[in-house]
């Protein structure tokens, strides 16, 4: 039996292209991130490119078996400091990946001295709420109605932080 081998690394300007269509597969989900089916690719590809650019703002993809299987975002937010975004491949879910992922974002902020990070997460979304809350981050608030969806539902989300 081979074993299999996942590897986190900074992402760079050649993954984006080989982590949209993932990034795409979890907004068609329609359940994990707040992005849906019917955004644009390259306005996210600009996004992404100016994020790996920021010496504020840090990216990391995950590969297994050499191929993309997912990407952490860490990057300023207005509000709340630095918030964390990340999605992995539904194929490849349970396998410590977001562990990972997670683990090299929190390694770089502190790495930075900064003094906490953040996340906001949907409730229903237990299974990384529950890798969060493993990794140290404690919920901080709750908002009610804070998601509009295309199908005119509007979801809660919940704003998570870890003190480093």
């Amino acid at each position: 039996m081979q074993r299999q081998l996942l590897e986190i690394r900074p992402a760079t300007d050649d993954d984006i292209d080989r982590l949209l269509p993932i990034f795409t597969a979890v907004a068609g989900e329609r359940l994990w991130i707040s992005t849906e089916p019917g955004f644009d690719p390259g306005l996210y590809r600009e996004r992404w490119r100016r994020l790996l650019r920021d010496n504020n703002a840090a990216s990391f993809a995950a590969l297994y078996d050499g191929r993309p299987a997912g990407q952490l975002n860490v990057y300023p937010h207005d509000e709340y400091g630095h918030i964390i975004g990340m999605y992995v491949d539904a194929q490849q879910r349970g396998k410590g990946i977001g562990t990972k992922l997670l683990d090299a974002g929190i390694a770089w902020a502190r790495k930075r001295g900064l003094s906490s990070i953040s996340l906001l997460v949907f409730p229903h979304n237990t299974h990384a709420i529950s890798l969060y809350r493993k990794a140290g981050f404690e919920q901080r608030d709750y908002f009610a109605r804070d998601v509009p969806r295309r199908n005119g539902e509007v979801w809660d989300s919940v704003l998570m932080t870890k003190i480093l």
